[in-house]
């Protein structure tokens, strides 16, 4: 997969490690349960100071569904708009956007790590991300809700909601997330209440609020 193929690549000229090595690392961690474990388990400092937590979220979307959900997105951005990614990860989808030369591309991403591999993605193509807007064309969350402690799942999902004229919004279930079985509402039918048009492709709730 090419768009894949890209992320292992540049995270291997940010962090010069080649994923082939970190996927061996994890193969033989899982055979003799060597310190990859004992790392993941440390989390405060595997999830803020690794950068084979880069590999990880990489790894874990590695996956032909996220290409297709990617390109779904990607082909529905117009040119020239603004847009809102919370929760960008190593910023595959930024990648791909500029590609629409949106009007601004702002994202919201809690792991610092994964704020700086952007920012110098960003850097390589010649480009910027945008401070925040009061309101975006589109706002997109992929892969994030389901990670969030499960009181503010409600309150964060109304206010992407409310700050984008059309949202694609993706929570797959995580058994790795802490707190995915714990959400204490129906996200779907939260957000079928909410829009004015909704379509679903794959999982992903493609979202029109006007």
């Amino acid at each position: 997969m090419r768009l894949m193929r890209t992320d292992f690549e540049e995270l291997r000229l940010y962090t010069g490690i080649d994923h082939t090595k970190f996927d061996e690392y994890v193969h033989n961690s899982y055979l003799f349960n060597t310190s990859y474990f004992d790392e993941l388990c440390n989390e405060p400092w595997f999830y803020k100071a690794s950068p084979y937590y880069l590999f990880e979220i990489a790894r874990t979307r590695d996956s032909g569904l996220y290409e297709i959900l990617y390109d779904y997105i990607k082909r529905r951005v117009e040119r020239s708009k603004t847009v809102f990614d919370f929760g960008a990860g190593i910023g595959t989808l930024e990648t791909l956007l500029l590609k629409r030369y949106p009007a601004s591309l702002t994202i919201e991403e809690m792991n610092l790590l994964c704020i700086d591999f952007v920012f110098w993605r960003m850097r390589r193509r010649n480009a910027e991300l945008s401070a925040p807007l009061p309101h975006y064309d589109y706002v997109v969350s992929m892969d994030t809700l389901q990670r969030l402690p499960p009181e503010s799942v409600e309150k964060t999902l109304n206010w992407l909601l409310s700050i984008g004229d059309r949202c694609f919004i993706y929570v797959p279930p995580d058994p790795q997330a802490p707190f995915c079985n714990e959400i204490q509402f129906d996200i779907e039918e939260y957000i079928t209440r909410r829009a004015k048009e909704l379509t679903t492709f794959h999982g992903l709730w493609d979202v029109k609020m006007i």
